[in-house]
This record gives structure tokens, C-alpha cells and sequence, in this order.
């Protein structure tokens, strides 16, 4: 007997697949006479149960023809769901909704929602010193230094111009031509020169502080008593000395005016390049220079 005859069992004789399974009849067919046959291959086997299958579907199909249409119904009812979750699914990507604005409408800080970069560089230009104020609306610290810079409007908005700027919205110039890592960033100008970018703590008391070393980064020391003061509480600083009687715009003024701008720009806090002395004063800066020298010359012995 036949391997795939020992499990066909009793029904082998019932049925031409299970006879084609056996492989070559019955015991005794080989030139040897041992009554042993070689195994059917696999790929045959494979159909032959693939045949029994299909033709044990065919049979129940015609026994309970109900069973038939029932699995027609759901094949079907399958093929509409899939279809209507694909039509669905082009709608799970729609835009963003669009901005909002940051600032009230009463704030004194011009609010571009909308990340209008080229409009915030249009309006700046028109300004002696403008503080640009980039955010993102989801940041928590953008929010929470929303007041701050608010407040210090309000204290300089008649000599500055506070504008805020929307960095994250997709669709804005600022998002597309600043890749910023962090937020938020406050950038000043003074005229053409900048930006400055202001590091410090996002209070409004520093935020001021700031805005005014960049509104006037030059102090002005019209008697001795403030020169003294200067000299006192301000080191390592820069003095110099101009004649303006003459020229409202002095040789070398402008090249002072601006290093004190890169001073501030470096973040070097304290004030490095202060002072305007004037005529009244050089007789003293003499004196002290001449004094300074007697208390290095050597004194002869008595």
C-alpha cells in the first residue's frame, strides 16, 4: 500500500483523485516484486488537495446554495468599504488653518501674523531704530515674552519701532528666508547698521535697557564732574574727543558711532565705548595727564 493510500483509509476505493494520489496502482507493480512503490512528489500532492478543496466547496455550494450567496454578500459589502475608505483618505491632509493675529489690535507693537518679512524690512527702513520681534505662536516662550516686549512699547514706542513677526507660518516669507533654531529671536536696527540681536532675559526692564544703549550708544560728558564719573564706574572705556563747532558730523565721529554699535553687537554689556569730550575739558584731561607724569618722574634726593 502507498503512502498517500495509507491515509486516503477505507474511501481510497470511492474516489479516481485518491487513486491518481496513489501513484502507479498497487502492491506488487514494481520490477522487484517487493510490493513498494516511491513516493508521489510534493507539487503533485499540493494539487491533488487543492482539487479536493475546490471540489469540496462546489459540493457544499450545491448542497446550501445560501452559504454561496452569503459569501458573495460579504465579498462584496468588503469591496465597498475599501473603496470608501480610499476616497476618504485624500481628505486626511487638508491646510493649515491660517494665523492668527499675536498681538490685540490696541497693542503699540505692529503684529505681520502672517510672517511678512519683506513688508517688517520696508517699514523698518522708514525708522531711526526698529526692534523686530520673531515668534512662534505655539511657543511658550514667545507667549510669555509676548507682555514683556509689549510693555517696553509702550514705555518707547514714540522713539522705536516694535514689530512682531509670525516665523512659523508655512506659507510666509520669514518661515522660507530665516531657518531660526530657536525662539523667540528680537533683532534691533539703528538706521542700516544690524541687526543686533538682543541675548539677555526676556523682561521688559532689560528689553528698555537695551533698546536705549542702541538709541544712544554714546554718552555724552559735558563737565568734569561727569568725567570723573565715567572714569569711575565704567572700565575698560573708550574716550574720545570731537569738535563739532565746526561740522555737525565731525572726522571721525562716524567711525566712533558705529564702533560703539559693534560693541553692543559683540553682547559686550558693559559700555566700552562711551564719551564725547569736548573743549571744556581738555585743559583738564591735560592737567591730569601732566600730573600723572610729575608722579613718575623721579624725585632727586635731599
Amino acid at each position: 500500500m502507498s503512502e498517500c493510500g495509507g491515509r486516503g483509509g477505507g474511501n481510497s476505493s470511492s474516489s479516481s483523485d485518491d487513486a491518481e494520489d496513489e501513484g502507479g496502482g498497487g502492491g506488487g507493480g514494481g520490477p522487484a516484486g517487493s510490493g513498494s512503490s516511491s513516493p508521489a512528489p510534493a507539487g503533485a500532492s499540493s494539487a491533488g488537495r487543492l482539487r479536493r478543496g475546490l471540489r469540496g466547496a462546489s459540493l457544499m455550494a450545491r448542497r446550501r446554495p445560501e452559504l454561496l450567496c452569503g459569501a458573495v454578500a460579504l465579498g462584496c459589502a468588503l469591496l465597498v468599504a475599501l473603496k470608501f475608505t480610499c476616497s476618504r483618505a485624500k481628505d486626511v491632509i487638508i491646510p493649515a488653518k491660517p494665523p492668527v493675529s499675536f498681538f490685540s489690535s490696541r497693542s503699540p507693537v505692529l503684529d505681520l501674523f502672517q510672517g511678512q518679512l519683506d513688508y517688517a524690512e520696508y517699514v523698518r527702513r522708514d525708522s531711526e531704530v526698529a526692534l523686530l520681534f520673531f515668534y512662534a505662536p505655539w511657543c511658550g516662550q514667545s507667549i510669555a515674552a509676548r507682555s514683556e516686549i509689549e510693555q517696553a512699547a509702550s514705555q518707547l514706542s514714540d522713539q522705536v519701532l516694535f514689530v512682531a513677526i509670525n516665523c512659523w507660518w508655512n506659507q510666509g516669507k520669514c518661515r522660507k528666508q530665516k531657518h531660526f533654531f530657536y525662539f523667540p529671536v528680537i533683532y534691533l536696527y539703528h538706521r542700516s547698521f544690524g541687526p543686533i540681536e538682543y541675548k539677555g532675559p526676556m523682561s521688559a526692564v532689560y528689553i528698555e535697557k537695551f533698546v536705549r544703549r542702541v538709541m544712544k550708544p554714546l554718552l555724552y560728558i559735558p563737565s568734569q564732574s561727569e568725567l570723573l564719573d565715567f572714569l569711575s564706574n565704567y572700565e575698560p572705556g573708550v574716550l574720545g574727543y570731537f569738535e563739532f563747532s565746526g561740522s555737525p558730523q565731525p572726522p571721525g565721529y562716524l567711525t566712533f558711532f558705529t564702533s560703539a554699535l559693534h560693541s553692543l553687537k559683540k553682547g559686550r554689556m558693559s559700555p566700552c565705548f562711551r564719551g564725547d569730550v569736548f573743549i571744556p575739558l581738555m585743559t583738564y584731561l591735560l592737567s591730569l595727564v601732566n600730573a600723572a607724569k610729575e608722579e613718575l618722574r623721579p624725585k632727586a634726593l635731599p
